[in-house]
């Protein structure tokens, strides 16, 4: 056993794979879904601060604003701009599976058409930002909260 037998899998910060978290944005509802989740005790921020791209759970806004400012959360969206690499691209390439192959590319096409179509609303849903956790659990906004909401409906 060595050594190196222990350190073989790192999984203490592993993440979704970029295929699934490029599944999870290809829709508005699972966006929404993913935004919109109902208060759970076992995720930080009672899972209400949650980064699509990097798969990730934030104690409050602020955290989550600043890491969307970094340089992994721009590294990974970058990654997420183009389709990523799939188990049935490498048997369509051996020759394998073409039929089942050219029936996801007309998928995909298709995917991106309604990306392309509802690009503001995805954006939109993405950049979404929530109130502190005390005016989530009450229901009543907090004044912090209050003017930028109204700022945004002047702008529109």
């Amino acid at each position: 056993m060595g050594r190196y037998s222990v350190k073989r899998y790192k999984t203490k910060r592993r993440t979704r794979d970029l295929d699934l978290i490029y599944d999870d944005m290809s829709s508005k509802e699972s966006i929404m879904k993913l935004k919109n989740q109902p208060l759970d005790e076992t995720k930080p921020g009672l899972g209400q601060y949650y980064c699509i791209e990097c798969a990730k759970y934030y104690e409050n806004q602020p955290s989550l604003d600043r890491h969307l400012k970094a340089k992994p959360h721009r590294r990974r969206v970058k990654e997420l701009s183009k389709k990523p690499y799939t188990p049935l691209e490498s048997e369509a390439a051996a020759g394998v599976n073409l039929l089942k192959f050219m029936e996801s590319v007309e998928k995909y096409k298709a995917q991106e058409q309604h990306k392309e179509a509802n690009k503001e609303e995805i954006d939109q849903l993405l950049h979404q930002r929530k109130d502190n956790l005390d005016a989530l659990i009450t229901g009543i906004p907090s004044e912090e909260f209050q003017p930028k909401e109204q700022d945004q409906a002047m702008t529109e």
